[in-house]
């Protein structure tokens, strides 16, 4: 009896879900509109990992800032808002000093072990070209460090290592949320993949198209890597401009609630939404 009734307890234990936030510039601004999607469907992620913009709106999830205010966040800032220029001994054009301060007044100057929901940023020794895996310490610089694009904005010194944006080797996550013993890995990949629809028109959009090229080369995780996921349809929009954050959002809605029926079949979460479809049939709402 009590062997069935283990085994009963397991076949209903809910799934741990992790949630992998990809890299991507001003384009991150489309995980806001899949956050959304999740969070209106119940389901909330028990872990999050996240490169550079990823890093950035992970941090201030897990850290409990409401999504209307991450949203906000997006449609108000521009640049130069979170960068200076570099001038003594500059290893970059801009110095991210600026972008470190606005995330604590954002999230507060605290460490990963307050955060509500466990969260580690990705980033890249510069000198050994490591993943470095940013789970400890102040959140802010961390973040500050993921997000550092390499001679766009300077590196960050954490622990004897000098850090750079980790897109360079690991822009969608998902590799750290196993070791985090997930049953259940969502990624949500804003990165720039294949021919850029928008052609580059200034010189820092030329920057991030180069720094795009060098990631599709070195990327290995695709979307057999994952359990779910999210591609949004973002490429003819500007990657350095914020812009066109209100169709980024959007877009990463779309794309989000294109695979709501296929989240709620996996997560055994019931449809609520009419003409919802699991394996082609058309769901009712549950009353």
């Amino acid at each position: 009896m009590k062997l069935i009734d283990e085994l009963i307890k397991r076949f209903n234990k809910k799934k741990t879900i992790g949630l992998a936030l990809s890299g991507g510039s001003t384009y991150g601004a489309a995980h806001i509109g899949v956050l959304r999607v999740l969070e209106q469907a119940g389901i909330k992620p028990d872990y999050v990992t996240g490169t550079s913009a990823g890093a950035i709106i992970g941090s201030a999830y897990c850290a409990g800032v409401p999504l209307d205010e991450i949203e906000q966040l997006f449609l108000t800032i521009g640049w130069p808002t979170p960068v200076k220029i570099s001038i003594h001994k500059p290893r970059s054009i801009f110095d991210t000093q600026p972008m470190e301060k606005f995330l604590k007044n954002k999230i507060g100057d605290i460490e990963f072990n307050d955060l509500k929901i466990p969260f580690a940023a990705m980033a890249c020794d510069i000198h050994t070209g490591e993943r470095i895996v940013l789970d400890q310490g102040p959140v802010a610089r961390a973040v500050r460090a993921s997000a550092a694009i390499p001679v766009l904005f300077s590196p960050v010194e954490i622990d004897d290592r000098l850090l750079v944006d980790g897109g360079i080797v690991d822009d969608i996550p998902v590799e750290h949320l196993r070791t985090m013993n997930t049953d259940y890995i969502i990624a949500s990949d804003v990165s720039r993949k294949g021919k850029i629809n928008k052609k580059p028109d200034n010189m820092f959009e030329i920057m991030m198209a180069m720094f795009y090229i060098m990631q599709d080369r070195a990327a290995s995780i695709n979307e057999d890597d994952c359990d779910c996921y999210i591609r949004p349809q973002i490429l003819q929009y500007s990657p350095w401009g914020f812009g066109d954050a209100p169709k980024m959002i959007e877009a990463g809605r779309v794309a989000a609630e294109a695979l709501l029926p296929k989240l709620k079949k996996d997560l055994k979460l019931k449809p609520t939404t009419p003409g919802e479809q699991i394996d082609g049939i058309k769901t009712n709402p549950v009353q």
